[in-house]
């Protein structure tokens, strides 16, 4: 299960998106009586355009060692792949919009924020999320991923309760990747300490130009020397409409202060 999977994908063929992004909305709906004039609710946006993007890396390889290992030509396109998943996921989180990154979410500076420190005194991690996932509701989007480091996720499976028993899990068969029902992403992408968690369905789309393929070629002097190079890449945009949509979660020190 990865951050791809949060996000709806819609194909393009179209090298930049055109695309609005909701930055207002004042909900005035009422009920009306019989000849009675109706409220009137104001949606502001703006017009904004995401260019399309490519991510790629390259392996070489020695033909004569692909020829006598079959399952190596696999092993790499499957790495190369994978290789481009990581640096996807980082891209969505953390790209500076400056080509030829993606604009991130975490970097839109329009998104809602929480700290850990800003709970009450007890809170734990657990905690924060769930004041966080507050915070999208109140802004009336369902939260439907949370993305967390393996560090982060890590201290919340190993939570105890008083009687020292995990309070997440059964140790026998592990639990289940969710936290207050909305399905976890565990992920390196993302930096320890953070998390990020929204309505990742209603406030952003992918958009693929080119799907993650793999090609093979012999560049400059590769034919002589019995070489080939395998390349990965794909290409593609993000668009966030709804940044409101989305909370970035700092688990910077437990609160200290509050009730």
């Amino acid at each position: 299960f990865r951050l791809r999977n949060l996000i709806p994908v819609q194909n393009t063929q179209s090298n930049s998106i055109e695309y609005i992004q909701e930055t207002g909305f004042t909900n005035n709906a009422a009920p009306v009586a019989e000849t009675m004039l109706k409220p009137e609710s104001a949606l502001t946006f703006d017009l904004l355009t995401e260019s399309v993007k490519t991510i790629a890396h390259w392996s070489p390889a020695s033909r004569q060692v692909l020829d006598d290992a079959g399952q190596l030509r696999a092993y790499i396109d499957n790495r190369l792949l994978y290789g481009l998943m990581i640096k996807e996921e980082q891209q969505i989180l953390y790209g500076d919009g400056t080509s030829p990154n993606l604009s991130g979410i975490l970097t839109n500076p329009n998104i809602q924020s929480y700290s850990w420190s800003g709970g009450t005194v007890g809170d734990s991690k657990i905690d924060a999320i769930r004041r966080a996932i507050t915070l999208a509701r109140i802004a009336e989007y369902p939260v439907n991923g949370i993305v967390l480091h393996p560090e982060d996720w890590e201290d919340i499976q190993l939570a105890k309760g008083d009687d020292a028993h995990y309070i997440w899990v059964n140790v026998n068969d592990g639990g289940v990747m969710r936290l207050w029902s909305v399905p976890v992403v565990e992920t390196t992408a993302i930096a320890p300490g953070e998390a990020l968690l929204g309505s990742f369905n209603m406030g952003a789309m992918l958009w693929d130009r080119e799907d993650a393929n793999i090609r093979v070629g012999e560049p400059t002097d590769y034919f002589t020397r019995n070489m080939v190079a395998i390349l990965a890449e794909e290409r593609l945009a993000l668009t966030v409409f709804r940044p409101e949509a989305f909370v970035g979660v700092t688990f910077d020190a437990a609160p200290t202060t509050g009730v």
